[in-house]
Parts: structure tokens; C-alpha cells; sequence
């Protein structure tokens, strides 16, 4: 703090700090900037103008080191700090959920550059060797989101190895399609892996199956890779989604199943509780934090979702998070049984108090 004792330090940031940043244009916007960022404590932000930072956190407000250091995209000049409030951690339309293909019927191959959210966990196991056995679903430049019986009930000597980002065909080294190529995909080692305190896998029936991966370093993200947007405002249509189909996207992959190598998607019709605790075999464990889906042709012959992986609705242009897979038997159902989700929308604040 140099020359600023303890009692003086609010004055001393606003009389040294503060000024530095008004000289800034007090008309910058914080969607041309909304960068994410790690500032000194470690939180997950935002890269915004500091007025638009509300409300200011006691830190910025009181430590004139921790000021400095949060400062960030000095391109764009003084001004814009790493702001830790969660309302800023999570991106919304048009930042998010776009460049998915369009809604086919049945398990269908897709294109390296559909459903960008997608990611893969890969374990290492006991023998030295690894593999993919779960997926999970790209929420931010920091996290994914998953189920927990994907991280917390492996088989005996299982570990959480690192998380896989813009993959198409396991089988090749680059993903290509009409001679084009993309990056390689992104290696995410893993930091933190956030299980919801309520899951119990002992009881069977995979309530509050839901987890988070957080990685550790930001990832910076090729056009590839695009987080998905989550049902974050408060006017989210949930009493639509029964409209139309969602969609599961992924390799098959699970602690039992192998899967394919390339990506696959699969529409499903989402039923409202009522239809799913009558369709299900086990109804008295379903339970309001929970919805289904159901595939309605009888020739399926595979499944393309991932245990932990996601089932995204389409609304307005953008694709939505609104369930997280389940085990093998649940995650896309088979015959007149439907596949089990998370309900996203019962986790919101979860997630939002999770994300540092």
C-alpha cells in the first residue's frame, strides 16, 4: 500500500487508481470487451469497464495492490478490471450456443464444427493407459459441466485425467471436411472437480448427479470451440421445451460402453414429469430435478449420448443447456422407456455459487 496506512486505503485507491481509470471513455462497452479473466484471488470474471463491475468487491474497493492487479485489456486503455461478480461469469446469446447443425431425425453423423460445446473426460488407468468414458458440456472458458457419477463413482483405481475440447474423430489426429481442416483439439488438465454435496451413488437413483470440472488455466478458444448457453434468465420458456426436439451429441461413450469414434447427434422429445414418472419403470424415483426424454423411432441402434454429457434445446438461434446425461441405462432410454437428465434449471444457483 506504500504511503496509504489501513485506515486511509479507500481514499488512497479512489485518489490514485480510480482517477487513472476515469480517463478511459466512460462510454466503453463491456460486450465489445467481456473477456474472461482470473484475477489475484483466483475467482473466474469478466474483463469489463470497472463502473459496470456492481457491485465493486470490497477488495477492489480497499486493496490498491489487488486493484493494480486486477486491471486487464490494457489494449483497449485504462479502465477495465477482472470482475469476480458472478452474474458476469457465465456468457449469454450471442456469445454462446451457436454454430450447431441443423435438427435431424435419428442418430446422424455430424460435422467437425457442430455442437462446439462438446467435451470428453479422459481417465488413466491402473496399467499406465487412458480413455474417454464420459463426456461433459463447455460452460465457460473455465468449466464444464458433467454428471457426478462421472467423477466421483469410477471403477477402483480410476483417475480424472484431463478434459478433451474440439474433438471430432478420435480416430485422426485433425479433424477435417471438404479439404478443410481444423485445430487440433484443446487438452484441458483439471484443476478442481466440484461434485454436488447431495449425490449419493449408493441409493441408485442418481439424484443431484451433476458436477463440475474446472480446468486449470483458462482455455483459449479457437472459432471451434463455443461454450453452450445456460437457462440463466429469469423469462426462460421451460413450459416450451416439451415443443419440438432436443438434442444429444457424443460418442456413446460411458464407464461400460466404448461408443464410435466420430461425433453423433440424436433428437429426443422431452416429456413433462407427469408422462415420465408413467413411462418409467422406476416412477417413485423420479423426482422434479429430473426430466426425460424419450427417442420415439424403434430402429435405433445406438445411442449417441455420453454418460455426463448434454441435452441442449434449440430456441431463438441459440442452443441451450437443459439437462445433464445419466448412466448407461438412463441417458437416452431404449423402447417406450425414456433416458433420464438432470434438470439444468434446479442446479442454476448451484452452478452460479460453485464458479469461481
Amino acid at each position: 500500500m506504500g504511503q496509504c496506512d489501513r485506515n486511509r486505503s479507500i481514499l488512497c485507491v479512489f485518489f490514485t487508481i480510480i482517477p487513472t481509470m476515469l480517463m478511459a471513455d466512460a462510454n466503453q462497452s463491456t460486450a465489445a470487451t467481456s473477456a474472461f479473466c482470473v484475477n489475484p484471488a483466483g475467482d473466474l470474471g469478466k474483463c469489463i469497464y470497472f463502473l459496470d463491475c456492481k457491485p465493486l468487491p470490497r477488495a477492489l474497493s480497499t486493496d490498491l495492490n489487488f486493484l493494480k492487479n486486477s486491471q486487464c485489456n490494457q489494449k483497449e486503455g485504462p479502465g477495465f478490471i477482472c470482475c469476480p461478480d458472478k452474474r458476469h461469469v457465465l456468457p449469454e446469446p450471442p456469445h454462446c450456443g451457436v454454430r450447431a447443425a441443423l435438427q435431424l431425425t435419428g442418430a446422424q453423423l455430424t460435422q467437425p464444427d457442430d455442437y462446439p460445446w462438446t467435451a470428453l473426460i479422459e481417465y488413466e488407468k491402473p496399467d499406465g493407459t487412458t480413455g474417454f468414458h464420459c463426456g461433459g458440456t463447455l460452460i465457460n472458458q473455465g468449466y464444464i459441466l458433467t454428471a457426478a457419477h462421472c467423477v466421483s463413482s469410477l471403477r477402483a483405481d480410476w483417475k480424472v485425467h484431463r478434459v478433451l475440447l474440439g474433438e471430432w474423430d478420435l480416430s485422426s489426429v485433425l479433424d477435417c471436411a471438404y479439404n478443410v481442416c481444423n485445430n487440433p483439439p484443446i487438452e484441458a488438465k483439471v484443476l478442481k472437480i466440484i461434485v454436488h454435496a447431495g449425490y449419493d451413488a449408493q441409493n441408485g437413483s442418481f439424484i443431484h448427479d451433476i458436477a463440475l470440472i474446472r480446468f486449470e488455466e483458462l482455455a483459449n478458444f479457437p472459432d471451434t470451440i463455443v461454450p453452450i448457453c445456460l437457462p440463466i434468465a429469469e423469462s426462460f420458456p421451460w413450459e416450451n421445451i416439451t415443443d419440438g426436439f432436443s438434442t444429444v451429441v457424443g460418442w456413446g461413450k460411458s464407464q461400460s460402453t466404448a461408443g464410435v469414434t466420430k461425433k453423433l447427434k440424436l433428437n429426443l422429445k422431452v416429456r413433462n414429469f407427469r408422462e415420465c414418472s408413467s413411462l418409467l419403470e422406476w416412477p417413485e424415483k423420479m423426482q422434479p430435478s429430473q426430466l426425460c426424454a424419450l427417442w420415439e423411432r424403434s430402429n435405433r441402434k445406438i445411442c449417441s449420448a455420453d454418460a455426463g454429457g448434454g441435452l441442449a434445446w434449440f430456441y431463438r438461434r441459440f442452443h441451450y443447456l437443459i439437462g445433464v446425461a445419466g448412466s448407461d441405462e438412463q441417458k437416452c432410454g431404449s423402447g417406450d422407456v425414456p433416458g433420464v437428465f438432470v434438470n439444468v434449471s434446479s442446479y442454476m444457483n448451484w452452478i452460479r455459487n460453485n464458479i469461481k
